[in-house]
């Protein structure tokens, strides 16, 4: 069985390179021992009641301040307020809350900083590439014991792995996103196409995309250079960035060379993309949006929020544009990549039994129900695929449902890393600069020397 306590030693390498210069010297003097911390008895309690609570009352007459930290978005204090006045029916505390939050940006050398610095916030949602960052400091609680009491096997096999380090479960997902295509259906339609049947490979995309492309006016295609939005194509291949201990290159192999060809093909070898290759552009969504890219076949599922800022409604989005699957290569598989959020908690707080019963409590099958539904954000438990009033609020429903059955995610193992590596070979491939093996092969030394 393995340990159900987080890892405390410390990649200092990693945790230089995730804190960021400014971060590393607070970041560093934090790293001695867990900070306390203990495991609660667990009692009574349902797998997916709202109320979800099993840890034994702890009588006290204290005060206690549960400090939630969350990124500047869709989920609001009062979403979690009624949790809360839970607790403090059940514990002899006056308990409250601190919801505090972030701009994306900012969040990840804020919390890595205060987590070093011995002032880690009781509770916070992380997006799930930085959770190992995260399980190098070792101060993340550890919710292996509560597997079975949040039907932690509801939630779909592509998010599983985020979560899980070491055998311990240290977060759990609360909405996520696809990545897919994205085509201007009037486009397609000129170019003698159908418009509602997407390219389903990259032969049949490159044919599209030649036909569509009419610059400088239209682009066949807009495509983002970068390792994340590259996980689809390595996907599709068969491809994986790391081994599971995430130590160990695994992209430079020929799945790798045949995904990273993808974009030699778009900005080369079939010429249908912008004179540049983008890269680090923000401004990419709405360009494709006033249709300076006939398609854009990896994008998020919130292109839509874009589009809605231009003054278009849900009707005139679907009208508009087309979504499904990124096409894939002949003999290759439907693939695309799960980003999202999942809620952690430090074992550094004052009260660890209250914080696993307010973990337990927002980790249940009807509060997924609740912030998806208010978000308008993909939901992550199967058991909410028939879930109507979550799903009326989300563009493509149909389509994305069938879509996460094909998902994977990014290793949070390294990824800053593998990043680092990745982002400016696979430039040099689009930029046509270098061959997609000497590339790779260039990332993992890159890679194999940091850490």
């Amino acid at each position: 069985m393995a340990d159900s306590s987080p890892r405390t030693d410390l990649k200092r390498r990693q945790f230089i390179e995730a804190a960021g210069a400014t971060g590393v010297t607070a970041l560093l003097a934090g790293c001695g021992g867990d900070g306390g911390g203990g495991t609660p008895t667990d009692g009574d309690g349902g797998s997916d009641g709202s109320g979800g609570g099993t840890t034994t009352d702890t009588k006290t007459s204290e005060s206690f301040t549960l400090e939630y930290v969350d990124v500047d978005g869709d989920r609001a204090k009062k979403h979690f307020t009624p949790v809360i006045e839970e607790l403090n029916g059940k514990y002899d505390a006056d308990i409250s809350l601190r919801f505090r939050e972030i701009p994306y940006g900012n969040m990840k050398k804020q919390l890595l900083t205060r987590v070093g610095g011995g002032n880690a916030p009781d509770v916070a949602a992380i997006d799930q590439i930085w959770l190992g960052s995260f399980y190098e400091s070792g101060k993340l609680m550890s919710f292996s014991d509560m597997k079975s009491e949040v039907n932690f096997e509801d939630y779909f096999a592509g998010f599983k792995p985020a979560v899980q380090q070491e055998g311990n479960l240290v977060g759990f997902p609360i909405t996520t996103d696809v990545r897919g295509m994205y085509w201007h259906k009037d486009m397609v339609e000129e170019a003698g196409f159908d418009p509602a049947s997407p390219p389903e490979t990259w032969s049949e995309f490159y044919e599209l995309g030649k036909q569509v492309h009419n610059p400088p006016e239209t682009y066949g295609t807009g495509i983002i250079v970068a390792s994340g939005i590259w996980s689809v194509p390595l996907f599709s291949t068969g491809g994986q960035f790391l081994s599971a201990d995430g130590t160990t290159p695994k992209f430079n192999s020929e799945a790798g060379y045949q995904a990273a060809s993808f974009y030699d093909a778009i900005y080369n070898t079939e010429d249908f993309g912008p004179p540049e290759p983008i890269f680090g552009d923000h401004s990419m969504p709405r360009e494709f949006i006033k249709g300076t890219y006939a398609t854009t076949p990896v994008y998020g599922s919130w292109l839509d929020f874009f589009a809605r800022q231009e003054g278009m409604s849900n009707e005139e989005i679907k009208q508009q544009f087309g979504f499904g699957l990124t096409p894939h290569p002949e003999g290759g598989q439907p693939a695309t990549m799960n980003g999202g959020f999942a809620w952690a908690a430090f074992n550094t707080t004052e009260r660890p039994d209250i914080v696993r019963d307010f973990m337990k409590r927002i980790s249940t099958k009807e509060f997924n129900r609740k912030i998806a539904k208010v978000s308008g954000r993909i939901p992550t438990r199967q058991s909410l695929l028939d879930a109507s009033d979550v799903w009326e609020n989300i563009l493509w429903s149909d389509t994305i449902k069938g879509m996460l059955e094909h998902g994977g995610t990014r290793p949070v193992n390294n990824w800053s890393t593998v990043s680092s590596a990745l982002n400016p070979e696979l430039q040099r491939v689009a930029f046509d600069r270098a061959e997609p093996e000497q590339a790779l092969q260039n990332a993992a030394e890159k890679f194999n020397s940091q850490v």
